[in-house]
């Protein structure tokens, strides 16, 4: 930030762009902003996680391609830098060129990412399937459902950034270079259509588990209502034989006792039967 702050009078950048360079991190988002004889772009890269991993600030001029390391927490930066250093060779290398190898690096390896995060809501789906998602399942779709939104609108504002450098209003760039600005857009725009595609598949997966929940509470609300079927009846005769009037017959029966324990075990067992015949139980 020294080594900008010093370098941005001669270069001509504007102070605000500097003061942007100097904001907190959880402030930046990806975007460029078009000046007459620069563009000044910001970059936060992102892994699913909402503080992300690290901010980079690009300023690009006829000759000139400056990034600035805000913050980079692994050394990720300057080896994407590097990586699209090697990309063309020296005599084949333009500015529009090293623009595009660098960018794609920033994004380079994010498909395995995905897939492998697609096979991880594979796996939440044979949970539900299987009936083993337990309390912890729905915090694993909200964090999930995070790092999607998260990743969505960092390949968004990607698009925006290859788009907008593609559109070349301050004329930085030859028209031969603009077409691997198209391409890392479609690139992109590719990485932001396999993030929707898992979002809908995580909306399934919610849905799919609601449902195991639904179940869940239908199996629980059956077994309720088939021990309350049960016991109605038996409570009924025992609440008729309860009332113990002085001319009911039955109480001074000598097998009186035997016949209602009999009735009701007979009523119990017939219960049972029918609910197994009609697969209640």
């Amino acid at each position: 930030m020294e080594t900008l702050q010093n370098l941005a009078p001669t270069l001509g950048f504007s102070p605000s762009t500097v003061r942007q360079c100097r904001e907190e991190v959880r402030y930046f988002r990806n975007s460029v902003e078009v000046y007459d004889t620069y563009s000044f772009g910001t970059i936060k890269r992102t892994t699913g996680d909402e503080n992300g991993d690290d901010c980079i600030a690009l300023y690009i001029k006829k000759g000139l391609f400056l990034v600035v390391d805000i913050r980079d927490s692994d050394g990720s930066t300057r080896a994407a830098f590097e990586v699209a250093l090697a990309r063309f060779s020296p005599k084949a290398l333009s500015a529009g060129k090293l623009i595009f190898a660098f960018l794609d690096a920033m994004i380079e390896g994010d498909g395995k990412i995905l897939e492998d995060k697609e096979f991880a809501l594979s796996e939440g789906e044979e949970q539900i399937l299987c009936n083993k998602a337990d309390d912890s399942f729905i915090a694993f779709l909200l964090a999930e459902r995070r790092r999607l939104l998260l990743w969505r609108n960092y390949y968004e504002q990607m698009i925006d950034i290859g788009k907008t450098l593609g559109e070349n209003e301050n004329a930085l760039f030859p028209r031969s270079d603009l077409r691997y600005f198209k391409i890392f857009t479609d690139k992109a725009e590719r990485l932001e259509r396999g993030v929707r595609a898992l979002y809908e598949q995580l909306i399934q997966l919610r849905e799919a588990y609601q449902s195991m929940l639904d179940i869940r509470l239908d199996s629980v609300m059956k077994i309720f209502t088939v021990l309350s079927a049960l016991f109605l009846p038996l409570t009924l005769i025992t609440g008729w034989y309860g009332m113990n009037f002085k001319n009911m017959p039955e109480l001074s029966w000598r097998y009186g006792y035997l016949f209602v324990a009999t009735l009701c075990l007979t009523v119990a067992i017939l219960l049972i039967a029918f609910f197994k015949k009609r697969k209640f139980m």
